[in-house]
């Protein structure tokens, strides 16, 4: 695997954001870290548009290790569904029973995007 810093500047405004090439699979996977919220999406949206730029096989958003994650964050998975349309696929993992993974279900968003435990998964499109 590759990595690649997507924006290192955003370790001080508490999303920290990376993005690395999974070599066997084609795959991009944009693992994010901290609170998704109003004052750190456009840094997320940054980072999924450059992400998406690159036109991978596919995109998986790790949210992994997302503290918090409201609704201009589902926004943004929303968003990157739709841009990435069929020629990137996107796939979200998050751990279950997490605040992540409750804000995806309780709005349905789990219908729109493939929703897995595990990056390998993810990869593998093993759906939990």
């Amino acid at each position: 695997m590759t990595d690649h810093v997507a924006h290192p500047a955003h370790v001080e405004d508490g999303l920290k954001l990376r993005l690395h090439d999974d070599e066997s699979s084609a795959a991009l996977v944009l693992a994010a870290a901290g609170a998704v919220d109003l004052l750190t999406t456009e840094q997320l949206t940054d980072a999924v548009t450059a992400a998406l730029a690159r036109r991978p096989a596919v995109l998986v958003i790790d949210l992994t290790a997302v503290t918090f994650l409201d609704s201009s964050g589902l926004s943004v998975l929303a968003r990157a569904h739709a841009d990435g349309g069929r020629g990137t696929p996107v796939r979200v993992v998050v751990v279950e029973d997490s605040l992540a993974h409750r804000a995806i279900t309780l709005t349905g968003m789990h219908e729109l995007l493939p929703v897995f435990t595990s990056t390998a998964d993810a990869l593998a499109d093993r759906p939990r």
